[in-house]
């Protein structure tokens, strides 16, 4: 099995998107349409767009890449033949991760705007998880706050289940000891943080391609969930 996650800025997507018109599918569309400001429809073209050459890169080849919105809201591609997607949005940045088994990926930028991370602990993290924030110094609670919620979101969109507080809350992981398997894992690229997962174990190698511009190669920390 092997994954693939893509980091990209929107403004590298549109700057090399095609016309939306030539490759928008119906249910894409009735959800484009249904978003009320231009800059949500910005956002979902350049997830969807990021969505397409992740699964070429991932396949291996230029073919046509047809995708769909699912009831639950999440990206699918038409005929899987074992492909699976998952798109993920902050600020400029969109990430998108391709697996052959269902996954998902959750990406937040660090210092986007300022919050009670203890506050927003009691409502998504576990009283263990909860006493280890207020453990750290203020400083670095927005990071620890951030790789938590990132790795249970993403767990909750491979499943493609929507945010469920009572099952954050119930939700912990382990990490891995020797730094292999696990399904799930997070890493950051400068100030972005990445979570993956899976609905079986990771793969070896997690490959990022260039669409990414990775600052540097990304080292994932990998954890086994316990829900």
């Amino acid at each position: 099995m092997s994954l693939l996650c893509l980091l990209a800025t929107r403004s590298a997507l549109r700057a090399g998107m095609a016309d939306p018109a030539s490759w928008v599918t119906a249910t894409e569309r009735a959800r484009l349409e249904a978003f009320g400001t231009e800059a949500r429809r910005d956002v979902f073209l350049a997830g969807r767009w990021l969505a397409r050459q992740a699964v070429r890169e991932w396949r291996g080849d230029d073919g046509a890449v047809e995708l769909q919105v699912a009831d639950s809201g999440a990206c699918r591609v038409a005929r899987p033949d074992g492909v699976f997607v998952s798109i993920s949005h902050s600020g400029d940045q969109v990430a998108c991760a391709v697996a052959a088994v269902p996954v998902g990926v959750d990406i937040e930028r660090l210092g986007a705007r300022a919050r009670d991370h203890l506050a927003l602990a009691r409502a998504v993290h576990g009283p263990a998880q909860q006493e280890q924030l207020r453990q750290l110094p203020p400083q670095a609670r927005e990071r620890h706050f951030l790789q938590l919620w990132t790795l249970k979101e993403a767990w909750l969109k491979a499943r493609e289940q929507g945010l469920d507080f009572a099952l954050m809350r119930a939700m912990a992981f382990d990490e891995s000891a020797d730094g292999d398997g696990g399904d799930m894992a997070v890493t950051e690229d400068g100030a972005t943080i990445v979570a993956i997962a899976t609905c079986a174990d990771l793969p070896a190698v997690i490959t990022p391609l260039n669409a990414a511009q990775m600052q540097t190669a990304p080292e994932w920390r990998r954890y086994r969930s316990r829900c």
